[in-house]
This record gives structure tokens, sequence and C-alpha cells, in this order.
């Protein structure tokens, strides 16, 4: 994976956590205008990215109409609310693959087997301890 997609979900889980459930499409616009992104993936590239990340998860789905009419479902998306309380739980529940060389140094394997950082004070992994 190319450092820019790493950073690209570590904006997106950030942009759902400010702004809430949003579209893909909604996701993009965030993107275009709230970070600073060379390039705004595709829509096939963005959906890849916010169903391959385990921090986000579909909520729901949403009617669009296009411009000549035709109505569509999309799907929402949105962080995992359950696993994910404060702001800083979203360090705690990032997967190696987003990680920064740093965090990836610090992550140790959790006995549910996810490669993890650890909260202080813990022996388990933030999902553990939320949904275990």
């Amino acid at each position: 994976m190319s450092a820019n997609n790493r950073r690209v979900r570590r904006f997106i889980v950030e942009i759902l956590w400010e702004h809430g459930a949003m579209t893909k499409e909604g996701v993009a616009e965030k993107l275009s205008t709230l970070k600073n992104v060379r390039t705004i993936p595709s829509p096939h590239s963005l959906s890849a990215l916010l169903s391959k990340n385990p921090q986000i998860i579909s909520v729901g789905s949403e009617k669009v109409e296009n411009a000549i009419g035709v109505k569509a479902s999309h799907l929402l998306y949105d962080i995992d609310r359950d696993v994910i309380k404060s702001r800083d739980d979203i360090l705690y529940t990032r997967s190696p693959t987003v990680m920064t060389p740093t965090q990836r140094k610090q992550a140790v394997q959790c006995s549910c087997g996810r490669i993890r950082i650890l909260p202080p004070n813990s022996e388990v992994c933030l999902h553990c301890v939320r949904k275990g």
C-alpha cells in the first residue's frame, strides 16, 4: 500500500469521527476541502479504502438521486463507535497497515490475534476490552 493511501485512511477515520456517518461521496468532498490530499481517490478506490479498514463499518444506506433523476442507494460509513469512544481510542484501534513506522514499533500482538498498540495499563487490545 502506498504511503498516500495510509495517510488517506488515517484522514478518513478523523473525518468520520468529527462529522459522523457519510457516503463515500461525502468523504471525498471532505477530503478535498479539509485535508491536504494530493489526489482524491476514485470512487472505486475510496470504496476499497472504506470497506477494508477495520475501524470503519457500514451503518445503513441513503437514497441519492443523480442528475437525470435515477435513484440509487449509497452506503453510509461511520467509525465503529462501540469500540471508539474518544479521539484517543483511534490510535489504539489502528491496524498495522495504517500505522506510522513509529506506531508500528510500539504495536504488539493481542491474545485475540490482532496487532495493535495496547492502551495504558492493559494487556489486551481496546477491541477486547470493549467487546469482550
